[in-house]
């Protein structure tokens, strides 16, 4: 095979096609840097998680909201009301939709006669066909030893807003729920700093495998790949479509 040059390549610039590429091809490149980006977060999270995991359970007692105690493994020693109790509404499993339970609980402060309160995750139901209908959920009575791992929601999440500020009746379905919206919707500011979700196979856990991160890292790396193909993809064709680069090329490489 030879090489021949006598084609001279030529370029013949069609500005709508141009015009759209200059919109589409740095679109792209953010797309792609945000799957890294976001790749990076949820290995942050997960560092997180084997790390704090790693330690033994502990009496909440003994640790202070001031720390940074997300999925911590933690047992405290309270009671729980289930009078005040949240359906948080729109959790899907399996595509079966159904409710996070909430409940608060109340523990003494060791060595103090002091109370504090505690948001209680029991973990996921299953909702009845008939949205009119709340599940009929049994409450767990009196002074119990409860187990799980404290979390505090991660910033950037959905909120749905429900319209209600503060409850006329209980039960209550509500679209968001966290510590914060716990103060509010109770009327107590002494809520511990973290929620806890209790432990799949804890006193008074339902359904309690939790998801630490909804999409896989490797997934955001694979996600980013595809942004980052189609950029190229598009600069390869934005060249043929405003060129002769086909016929130049192969006047290059004739037998």
């Amino acid at each position: 095979m030879s090489m021949r040059s006598n084609l001279p390549f030529l370029w013949a610039p069609n500005l709508k096609l141009l015009a759209l590429t200059a919109l589409l091809f740095p679109s792209l490149i953010v797309l792609g840097f945000w799957q890294l980006s976001r790749a990076d977060e949820k290995s942050e999270i997960l560092a997180q998680f084997e790390q704090n995991q790693s330690h033994p359970s502990v009496n909440i007692n003994t640790l202070s909201s001031d720390q940074d105690l997300q999925y911590r493994s933690v047992f405290v020693d309270g009671t729980m009301d289930g009078t005040k109790r949240v359906f948080l509404d729109y959790r899907v499993k399996n595509s079966t939709p159904g409710y996070e339970i909430y409940e608060p609980l109340t523990f003494k402060v060791l060595k103090s006669e002091e109370f504090k309160t505690l948001l209680v995750n029991r973990g996921w139901v299953p909702a009845p066909l008939d949205r009119d209908i709340l599940p009929k959920l049994d409450s767990i009575f009196g002074n119990n030893r409860y187990f799980g791992t404290l979390y505090k929601k991660l910033e950037g999440g959905i909120s749905l807003d429900d319209g209600i500020d503060i409850p006329e009746q209980w039960p209550v379905r509500l679209g968001s729920m966290d510590v914060e919206r716990a103060r509010i919707i109770y009327q107590s500011p002494d809520f511990f700093g973290y929620q806890l979700r209790l432990d799949e196979g804890s006193l008074a856990a339902f359904e309690a495998n939790w998801v630490t991160v909804s999409v896989d890292v490797s997934k955001h790396v694979g996600y980013a790949f595809q942004w980052f193909a189609m950029s190229f993809v598009l600069l390869i064709m934005t060249v043929i479509s405003n060129s002769n680069a086909l016929e130049w090329v192969k006047s290059r490489y004739q037998p």
